[in-house]
Protein backbone atom coordinates (compact mmCIF):
# COMPACT_ATOMS: atom_id res chain seq x y z
CA UNK A 1 0.00 0.00 0.00
CA UNK A 2 1.19 3.86 -0.79
CA UNK A 3 0.27 7.01 -0.51
CA UNK A 4 -0.02 9.31 -3.64
CA UNK A 5 3.88 9.93 -3.00
CA UNK A 6 4.42 6.71 -2.98
CA UNK A 7 5.04 6.18 0.72
CA UNK A 8 5.41 2.57 1.63
CA UNK A 9 2.37 1.86 4.31
CA UNK A 10 2.34 -1.92 4.18
CA UNK A 11 3.10 -4.54 6.65
CA UNK A 12 5.94 -6.27 4.93
CA UNK A 13 7.74 -9.64 5.98
CA UNK A 14 10.85 -7.68 7.10
CA UNK A 15 8.73 -5.75 9.42
CA UNK A 16 7.53 -8.77 11.02
CA UNK A 17 10.45 -10.44 11.01
CA UNK A 18 11.90 -7.68 12.86
CA UNK A 19 8.62 -7.21 14.94
CA UNK A 20 9.27 -11.19 16.30
CA UNK A 21 12.76 -10.57 17.02
CA UNK A 22 11.73 -7.58 18.94
CA UNK A 23 9.31 -7.95 20.96
CA UNK A 24 11.09 -10.57 23.27
CA UNK A 25 14.45 -8.29 23.89
CA UNK A 26 11.98 -4.99 24.56
CA UNK A 27 9.78 -7.09 26.69
CA UNK A 28 13.23 -8.16 28.97
CA UNK A 29 14.27 -4.22 28.45
CA UNK A 30 10.87 -3.32 30.16
CA UNK A 31 11.07 -5.74 32.94
CA UNK A 32 14.25 -4.86 34.01
CA UNK A 33 13.25 -1.21 34.20
CA UNK A 34 9.97 -2.15 35.06
CA UNK A 35 11.06 -3.53 38.19
CA UNK A 36 14.41 -1.58 38.90
CA UNK A 37 12.69 2.04 38.96
CA UNK A 38 9.05 1.35 39.24
CA UNK A 39 8.62 -1.46 41.68
CA UNK A 40 6.44 -3.07 39.31
CA UNK A 41 5.13 -5.89 40.12
CA UNK A 42 5.00 -8.03 36.92
CA UNK A 43 6.83 -10.67 35.60
CA UNK A 44 8.90 -10.76 32.83
CA UNK A 45 6.65 -13.31 30.87
CA UNK A 46 3.43 -10.89 31.74
CA UNK A 47 6.13 -8.13 30.12
CA UNK A 48 6.03 -10.35 27.04
CA UNK A 49 2.22 -10.80 26.65
CA UNK A 50 1.91 -6.86 27.34
CA UNK A 51 4.49 -6.32 24.91
CA UNK A 52 3.19 -8.53 22.05
CA UNK A 53 -0.49 -6.79 22.44
CA UNK A 54 1.21 -3.34 22.19
CA UNK A 55 2.96 -3.87 19.22
CA UNK A 56 -0.06 -5.63 17.56
CA UNK A 57 -2.01 -2.47 18.67
CA UNK A 58 0.42 0.01 17.41
CA UNK A 59 0.56 -2.25 13.85
CA UNK A 60 -2.89 -1.59 13.06
CA UNK A 61 -3.06 1.80 14.24
CA UNK A 62 -0.26 2.94 12.03
CA UNK A 63 -2.36 1.76 9.24
CA UNK A 64 -4.89 3.78 10.05
CA UNK A 65 -2.74 6.69 10.48
CA UNK A 66 -1.23 5.61 6.94
CA UNK A 67 -5.30 5.16 5.52
CA UNK A 68 -5.89 9.08 6.52
CA UNK A 69 -2.51 9.95 4.64
CA UNK A 70 -3.71 8.53 1.55
CA UNK A 71 -7.23 9.59 1.79
CA UNK A 72 -7.25 13.00 3.50
CA UNK A 73 -7.35 15.30 0.47
CA UNK A 74 -10.92 15.86 -0.22
CA UNK A 75 -10.95 18.69 2.23
CA UNK A 76 -9.02 22.13 1.85
CA UNK A 77 -5.65 21.82 3.10
CA UNK A 78 -4.80 24.84 4.89
CA UNK A 79 -1.42 26.23 6.24
CA UNK A 80 -1.15 28.25 9.67
CA UNK A 81 1.93 29.79 9.34
CA UNK A 82 2.34 33.04 11.62
CA UNK A 83 5.25 36.04 11.11
CA UNK A 84 6.70 34.35 13.93
CA UNK A 85 7.52 31.29 12.82
CA UNK A 86 9.74 33.05 10.18
CA UNK A 87 12.16 33.68 13.29
CA UNK A 88 12.64 29.96 14.12
CA UNK A 89 15.81 28.58 12.54
CA UNK A 90 16.22 25.29 10.94
CA UNK A 91 18.45 22.85 13.06
CA UNK A 92 17.69 19.91 11.79
CA UNK A 93 20.06 17.65 14.27
CA UNK A 94 17.21 18.09 16.36
CA UNK A 95 15.89 15.40 14.72
CA UNK A 96 17.24 12.93 16.55
CA UNK A 97 15.11 14.17 19.81
CA UNK A 98 11.88 14.51 17.49
CA UNK A 99 12.44 11.11 16.54
CA UNK A 100 14.10 8.63 19.64
CA UNK A 101 13.31 11.01 22.47
CA UNK A 102 9.49 10.25 21.92
CA UNK A 103 9.44 6.66 22.02
CA UNK A 104 11.93 5.97 24.73
CA UNK A 105 9.28 8.26 26.77
CA UNK A 106 6.69 6.02 25.70
CA UNK A 107 8.97 2.82 26.68
CA UNK A 108 9.02 4.30 30.19
CA UNK A 109 5.05 4.19 30.26
CA UNK A 110 5.28 0.67 29.56
CA UNK A 111 7.61 -0.42 31.76
CA UNK A 112 5.53 1.86 34.79
CA UNK A 113 2.75 -0.23 34.29
CA UNK A 114 1.35 -1.90 37.69
CA UNK A 115 -0.92 -3.92 36.01
CA UNK A 116 -2.26 -5.66 32.44
CA UNK A 117 -5.03 -3.92 33.44
CA UNK A 118 -3.56 -0.87 33.36
CA UNK A 119 -1.62 -1.05 30.81
CA UNK A 120 -4.73 -2.23 28.56
CA UNK A 121 -6.65 1.36 29.80
CA UNK A 122 -4.08 3.21 29.18
CA UNK A 123 -3.64 1.85 25.47
CA UNK A 124 -7.18 2.22 24.97
CA UNK A 125 -6.63 5.80 25.99
CA UNK A 126 -3.49 5.94 23.73
CA UNK A 127 -5.86 5.08 20.60
CA UNK A 128 -8.91 7.52 21.78
CA UNK A 129 -6.24 9.77 21.22
CA UNK A 130 -5.15 8.36 17.82
CA UNK A 131 -8.82 8.41 16.64
CA UNK A 132 -9.14 12.25 17.49
CA UNK A 133 -5.64 12.90 15.75
CA UNK A 134 -6.86 11.24 12.35
CA UNK A 135 -10.64 12.83 12.55
CA UNK A 136 -8.69 16.16 12.36
CA UNK A 137 -6.56 15.03 9.72
CA UNK A 138 -8.73 13.80 7.70
CA UNK A 139 -11.31 16.64 8.09
CA UNK A 140 -9.13 19.44 8.23
CA UNK A 141 -5.93 19.07 7.03
CA UNK A 142 -3.14 20.91 7.55
CA UNK A 143 0.50 21.68 6.43
CA UNK A 144 3.78 23.77 6.64
CA UNK A 145 4.99 26.33 3.83
CA UNK A 146 6.40 23.61 1.01
CA UNK A 147 9.85 25.68 1.57
CA UNK A 148 10.42 23.87 5.17
CA UNK A 149 10.64 20.55 3.32
CA UNK A 150 13.18 22.26 0.48
CA UNK A 151 16.98 21.67 1.68
CA UNK A 152 19.39 19.21 0.96
CA UNK A 153 19.96 16.26 2.34
CA UNK A 154 23.88 16.98 2.71
CA UNK A 155 24.81 15.38 6.16
CA UNK A 156 23.20 12.38 8.51
CA UNK A 157 21.01 14.66 10.25
CA UNK A 158 19.15 16.31 7.19
CA UNK A 159 19.15 12.71 4.87
CA UNK A 160 17.33 11.34 8.21
CA UNK A 161 14.98 13.78 8.63
CA UNK A 162 14.19 13.70 4.86
CA UNK A 163 13.45 9.67 5.36
CA UNK A 164 10.90 10.50 8.36
CA UNK A 165 9.26 13.38 6.21
CA UNK A 166 9.07 10.43 3.84
CA UNK A 167 6.51 8.42 5.57
CA UNK A 168 3.37 10.93 5.51
CA UNK A 169 2.29 13.36 3.56
CA UNK A 170 2.71 16.88 4.96
CA UNK A 171 -1.25 17.37 5.58
CA UNK A 172 -0.90 16.37 9.17
CA UNK A 173 0.09 18.87 10.95
CA UNK A 174 -2.29 20.40 13.22
CA UNK A 175 -2.73 19.51 15.85
CA UNK A 176 0.74 18.71 16.36
CA UNK A 177 0.58 14.58 16.93
CA UNK A 178 4.00 15.21 18.11
CA UNK A 179 2.72 17.54 20.80
CA UNK A 180 -0.29 15.48 21.71
CA UNK A 181 1.07 12.13 22.51
CA UNK A 182 4.03 14.11 24.16
CA UNK A 183 1.57 15.71 27.14
CA UNK A 184 -0.33 12.31 27.09
CA UNK A 185 2.97 10.30 28.53
CA UNK A 186 3.99 13.46 30.01
CA UNK A 187 0.86 13.69 32.39
CA UNK A 188 1.01 9.69 32.62
CA UNK A 189 4.88 9.62 33.64
CA UNK A 190 4.49 12.60 36.04
CA UNK A 191 3.64 10.38 38.91
CA UNK A 192 6.79 9.09 38.57
CA UNK A 193 9.30 12.17 37.16
CA UNK A 194 7.82 15.18 38.83
CA UNK A 195 8.66 18.41 36.78
CA UNK A 196 10.88 16.39 34.06
CA UNK A 197 8.04 14.51 32.92
CA UNK A 198 7.41 18.61 31.72
CA UNK A 199 10.96 18.68 30.50
CA UNK A 200 10.49 15.88 27.88
CA UNK A 201 6.98 17.61 26.83
CA UNK A 202 9.13 20.95 25.95
CA UNK A 203 12.19 19.14 24.11
CA UNK A 204 9.68 17.23 22.08
CA UNK A 205 7.85 20.81 21.36
CA UNK A 206 11.08 22.29 20.37
CA UNK A 207 12.24 19.66 18.46
CA UNK A 208 8.97 19.72 16.42
CA UNK A 209 9.89 23.67 15.39
CA UNK A 210 13.31 23.45 14.89
CA UNK A 211 12.74 20.65 12.32
CA UNK A 212 10.27 22.78 10.90
CA UNK A 213 7.89 19.52 10.92
CA UNK A 214 4.90 21.94 12.54
CA UNK A 215 4.11 25.54 13.04
CA UNK A 216 3.81 27.85 16.37
CA UNK A 217 0.07 27.16 15.62
CA UNK A 218 0.53 23.40 15.66
CA UNK A 219 1.58 23.60 19.30
CA UNK A 220 -1.22 24.51 21.52
CA UNK A 221 -3.67 22.24 20.11
CA UNK A 222 -1.29 19.44 20.16
CA UNK A 223 -1.00 20.15 23.72
CA UNK A 224 -4.29 20.48 24.20
CA UNK A 225 -5.61 17.49 22.70
CA UNK A 226 -3.13 15.58 24.93
CA UNK A 227 -4.71 17.19 27.99
CA UNK A 228 -8.16 16.82 26.77
CA UNK A 229 -7.89 12.36 26.10
CA UNK A 230 -5.92 12.25 29.34
CA UNK A 231 -8.23 13.82 31.56
CA UNK A 232 -11.12 11.38 30.07
CA UNK A 233 -9.62 8.67 29.45
CA UNK A 234 -10.34 5.62 32.16
CA UNK A 235 -7.98 4.49 34.08
CA UNK A 236 -6.99 2.26 36.82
Amino acid sequence: MTDQAGTEARISPRYMSLLIVTIPLLAWLYFLVGTSFFDSPLSLEEFVVFTTLVAIIVTGCYQLFFWVQRNNYYFKTRCFVSPWDKYIPFWPSWVWIYSFLYYIAIGFVVASIQSIAEGVYLVFGAILLLLSQVFFFFFFPSTVPPEYRQYEGNNFSTRYLKFVQGKDNGRNCMPSMHCSVAMYVGLVLFPAFGNASWIFVGLIVISCLLVKQHQMADILPGIALGWAVWSVAPTI
